[in-house]
């Protein structure tokens, strides 16, 4: 077991009087959602001052830094920004303290409603100068398609952040930030998975609390019709097929039985340029839809030894034949407390069954717990 790690910088400056004042604290990773912080310490009056309440330091938007782990493995959990305190001034004085919240720097993205024409631009490049615009280095995958002004124009009338979410729902794309860099890009499915959680394995066990739910209901077809408005053609796009990698052996169709058909929606209400617009938008639509089983439990932090992140494919064993495997993790919250370091994890899977080439390093290899 190892012993967890936890460091608090506001400013760059590490707080030492936030260790000994600290009640809770957790932060919140997820694939879609800013990341947050929240911060629970004790109040005391001091001389006739409470303490931390007259700190510089504890003011909003002032820049926080979180970094957790483990004495030899540590990762930035969150860099980001104080948004809002709130200090409780309780009947009995002994029992008075401070609340603190905080989000990461998308939180400068999502503030000001913005009407703005992209001409003549890929996704990527719009993704590209926003990011850019905010001081950020973009990590932005290449989206090819050009929006020319002669067919069509893209019209932003949102916040930059839900700007950069509706292109990226059209790519099938994840945009988030993290610390000082912004994010457009494919989910990284086939990443290298991180170390094996193990449920239900004896001494090997960092898992407790774990669920999963299998939705034989969601779609495996995506359609479009569209006429263009120039030549009047009627375009047509199917998709029935996903680019990502798949993290088991049984997809969605795989569980229909025979004579069944697949789960089909038609995309409507939405403008596109043409085939390659529409092929975009089916396969973004259709890569959100295949996540078919979800999963959450909670970590024993300190016997698992590891920061468990999302956006990260991660092994899960321990759970039998059909379910044990790769899944995509999609949110973490990690906390600290008196009682120790707990990781809650919510995780996805478009498929079920083993492919073969999982690594499942812990113990004695199997996938049902001894």
């Amino acid at each position: 077991m190892q012993h967890d790690f936890l460091q608090i910088e506001i400013e760059g400056e590490e707080l030492e009087e936030l260790y000994t004042d600290l009640i809770c604290l957790e932060v919140e990773l997820d694939d879609e959602l800013a990341s947050s912080f929240y911060i629970k310490l004790t109040m005391l009056a001091l001389d006739g001052e409470w303490s931390i309440l007259n700190d510089d330091r504890i003011a909003a938007w002032k820049p926080v830094t979180i970094t957790a782990g483990f004495e030899d493995n540590s990762e930035e959990l969150i860099s980001g920004y104080i948004t809002q305190i709130k200090p409780d001034f309780s009947a009995n004085p002994e029992d008075a303290t401070i609340e603190i919240w905080g989000m990461d720097a998308s939180v400068l993205l999502d503030r000001v409603e913005i009407l703005k024409v992209w001409p003549n631009k890929k996704d990527s490049d719009i993704a590209t100068e926003i990011f850019r615009s905010y001081g950020l280095t973009p990590d932005v995958e290449d989206t090819t398609l050009v929006h020319d002004e002669a067919i069509s124009t893209i019209i932003q009338r949102e916040t930059d952040m839900q700007f950069l979410k509706r292109l990226a729902l059209r790519n099938g794309y994840e945009v988030y930030v993290q610390s000082s860099s912004g994010y457009f890009k494919s989910p990284a499915v086939d990443d290298d998975a991180q170390p094996v959680l193990a449920v239900h394995f004896g001494n090997e066990t960092t898992m407790t609390n774990f669920s999963l739910t299998v939705d034989a209901t969601m779609p495996t077809k995506v359609s479009m019709y569209q006429i263009d408005r120039l030549n009047k053609e009627v375009y047509e796009v199917n998709v029935e097929s996903s680019t990502l990698m798949k993290l088991g052996s049984t997809d969605a169709n795989g569980l229909l039985g025979l004579g069944m058909d697949s789960g089909q929606v038609y995309v409507s209400m939405n403008s596109t340029s043409g085939n390659a617009e529409m092929k975009a938008l089916c396969q973004g639509i259709y890569e959100k839809a295949e996540w078919f089983v979800s999963a959450e439990g909670e970590i024993l932090a300190n016997n698992y030894g590891h920061v468990l992140l999302p956006r990260k494919p991660v092994t899960i064993k321990g759970i039998g034949e059909v379910y044990s495997g790769l899944y995509y993790v999609t949110h973490v919250t990690h906390v600290f407390t008196s009682s120790g370091y707990t990781q809650y994890m919510k995780a996805k899977r478009n498929g079920l069954h083993t492919l073969g080439t999982e690594n499942f390093n812990v113990g004695n290899g199997l996938l049902v717990g001894v």
